[in-house]
């Protein structure tokens, strides 16, 4: 059986592969990390029999690929994100599985593709938003960022603040450091975690570890310092400013 593996993680490609070897016989053609690169081989029309896709890469989600190439043989999706799961049966799914992959959920999923099971017939649809809805969360814990002709992944707890300027989206990292990235900040509000990351306004969201200083401005508004400082003041509005409290005394 011939099969390609799309995965960013390094330590993950080798641990599902221990796994996947464990279970079936395979001959893996390729391991991809990246929307870019993956969308260039699945144009080639490979003859795979399965592919096993990571939805969430460093240079954006899976479901981007599946917007670009056409893929003919079957996936199993393999993630950490459970909230995309409905979102994957719309393409040619025969299972999902949530990381850690275990050994008999890899086993189950492979019997289904070997009985030729096709999208709808994999699992309820009710378990599956019984499982989003008890998920404990999972948020976005890195980015992909360019530096010249350099590609750098910059972890969630290097991030200070993210913001817009010009249109354009950029985190700055405690080291003082301005990376553009790509997004905007309504899509990456859903993305990060909560607790650790507040949206103060149009502009900014920041991080519970950059706010320095928070006073009491004009009409109920609020007024950050952050640490490193951010390009212009920061004010939340008398609306959010209660919210923000909340938050920030965590």
């Amino acid at each position: 059986m011939k099969v390609a593996i799309i995965e960013d993680e390094v330590l993950a490609v080798e641990r599902f592969k221990k796994v996947l070897n464990e279970v079936v016989d395979v001959d893996i053609e390729n391991v991809l990390d990246s929307v870019e690169s993956s969308v260039e081989y699945l144009k080639t029309n490979p003859q795979l029999d399965l592919l096993f896709m990571d939805i969430q890469l460093g240079d954006g989600r899976s479901f981007e690929i599946l917007d670009q190439v056409e893929v003919k043989c079957p996936i199993i999706f393999t993630t950490a994100f459970d909230e995309y799961a409905v979102k994957a049966f719309k393409y040619n799914s025969i299972d999902y599985l949530l990381k850690p992959v275990r050994k008999e959920e890899l086993h189950s999923a492979i019997e289904k593709f070997k009985k030729g099971n096709k999208l709808g017939n994999v699992r309820d649809i009710k378990e599956l938003l019984l499982e989003m809805f008890h998920s404990s969360g999972n948020y976005k814990d890195r980015f992909l960022v360019k530096q010249g002709t350099k590609y750098l992944s910059i972890n969630a707890s290097e991030v200070a603040h993210i913001f817009t300027r010009e249109r354009l989206l950029f985190l700055k990292t405690f080291d003082n450091k301005d990376y553009m990235i790509d997004g905007n900040l309504d899509e990456l509000e859903k993305d990060l975690n909560p607790e650790k990351f507040f949206r103060a306004n149009r502009q900014f969201i920041v991080s519970h570890r950059s706010v320095h200083q928070a006073f009491a401005w004009f009409d109920g508004k609020m007024k950050l310092s952050l640490i490193p400082e951010s390009y212009e003041d920061i004010v939340i509005s008398r609306l959010k400013a209660g919210e923000f409290k909340k938050w920030l005394g965590k």
